[in-house]
């Protein structure tokens, strides 16, 4: 299990935090640390059967783990396969994909050909898939040819009417084996199978995961909603400058410490009037700017700003040496605390200031919200941050560095 705040970070006094990302180094599941987007697991534990004699078994019911066995061999050599489907045809024209672990047990009689994955084009009846899957088109198949265990997964659009143009609707395996006995059964074992109305993969849920469900927060103490945000290609969260937002009510934190750390990993698509967090009251007067947060492109110049309602703005300009660049992952860090304001952009430290106030002297009448994507008044970044952490202290020098050091070849930076 990954541990809070990912490998080799600074996990004291964290207080939230999510992480999405694959990064760009590293684009492999174990660098995840939430369960994925919102998603439908189609999957049942009963799927239909086509083409020779064979049966199926679910060994774990919560893993959607299965037993294929292909039984009907003809005779020497002694070939045979079997296709095992669940039936979507209901969702036409809609985007689909699958994907399971795969694995050939070396106790398995018989040599191990390929399993096709994808829809095929044909079917016997309206329950069982009597045709190969990916007999549409070559980019629906999917081949294995080792006994290694391997995650494959494939997507394209549901078809109904079984042609070539528009397959059967009919998503799941075809096991080829070669070599087999007569009246014994060969095998493999696939693990988490997961049929999603998506285009591209999320990791494995056995059921339905909702959209409170979707981003975990590091901490395992805020629940953050996901209905106002994005997920690109690979599941990582996005934002669309439009009005992607994640908002956390951080009240309690702000109201209760004097310094507040807040880092993470940022890619934004251009650089706007709007910055990629935020700490602000509800904001219903154009006067109450209780709070700090970015602001690009005032007269040129990207701001840092901290202010409350009763000593007004205070803010720092990075005109000359703006912070950010446009289309590259950054690892970025705002210290905001008493009599200090400080910017670390890749593990450097940016700018510095001394603001004249405590900027968490907020009305107690209003309640303080961080806003991910977003800043005032209702500027939203067009921008990727798969990574998220806040922390009631300020971090060191050192601890900022040591963070940088762990993502930097994550993602490329």
């Amino acid at each position: 299990m990954a541990t809070i705040g990912g490998p080799n970070t600074e996990k004291d006094n964290l207080v939230f935090g999510y992480d999405t990302g694959y990064g760009v180094a590293d684009n492999t599941s174990s660098t995840r640390f939430y369960p994925g987007e919102s998603t439908v697991n189609y999957t049942t534990d009963t799927p239909s059967q086509g083409g020779w004699t064979g049966t199926y078994s679910v060994l774990d019911s919560s893993l959607k783990k299965f037993r294929f066995n292909v039984s009907n061999f003809s005779a020497n050599p002694g070939s045979g396969w079997r296709s095992f489907t669940w039936d979507l045809r209901a969702y036409t024209g809609q985007s689909v994909t699958i994907s399971a672990t795969v694995e050939a047990p070396s106790s398995s009689p018989g040599t191990f050909a390929w399993v096709m994955m994808g829809q095929g084009n044909t079917h016997t009846n309206t329950s069982g898939a009597g045709g190969y899957m990916g007999y549409s088109a070559a980019s629906e198949r999917v081949y294995k040819s080792t006994t290694t265990k391997e995650h494959i997964t494939w997507s394209g659009t549901l078809g109904n009417s079984g042609t070539a143009n528009s397959p059967s609707g009919h998503i799941g395996f075809t096991v080829w084996y070669n070599n087999g006995v007569p009246g014994t059964s060969s095998y493999v074992e696939v693990s988490d199978v997961q049929i999603e109305l998506k285009s591209h993969e999320t990791p494995f849920v056995n059921g339905t995961r909702s959209d409170t469900a979707s981003l975990i927060d590091l901490t395992k103490t805020t629940d953050i909603g996901v209905s106002n945000v994005s997920f690109d290609s690979t599941g990582q969260l996005t934002f669309d400058g439009s009005n992607d937002q994640v908002v956390v009510d951080v009240d309690d934190i702000v109201r209760n410490t004097s310094n507040i750390t807040i880092e993470g990993i940022v890619n934004a698509t251009s650089i706007s009037s709007a910055g990629p967090w935020a700490v602000l009251t509800d904001h219903a007067a154009a006067t109450d700017k209780d709070g700090f947060w970015w602001h690009y492109n005032i007269g040129n110049a990207v701001y840092f700003r901290v202010e409350d309602a009763t000593a007004g703005e205070q803010g720092t300009t990075f005109s000359g040496s703006v912070p950010f660049v446009a289309n590259t992952y950054q690892h970025v860090v705002t210290v905001v605390g008493d009599n200090n304001v400080k910017v670390y952009v890749n593990g450097v430290l940016s700018k510095s200031y001394t603001p004249n106030f405590k900027w968490n002297r907020i009305d107690s009448t209003k309640t303080a919200y961080l806003h991910i994507g977003r800043t005032y008044p209702n500027y939203y970044l067009s921008c990727a941050i798969p990574v998220f952490k806040m922390h009631n202290r300020e971090l060191s020098v050192d601890e900022i560095k040591q963070n940088y050091n762990a993502y930097k070849n994550r993602f490329d930076i």
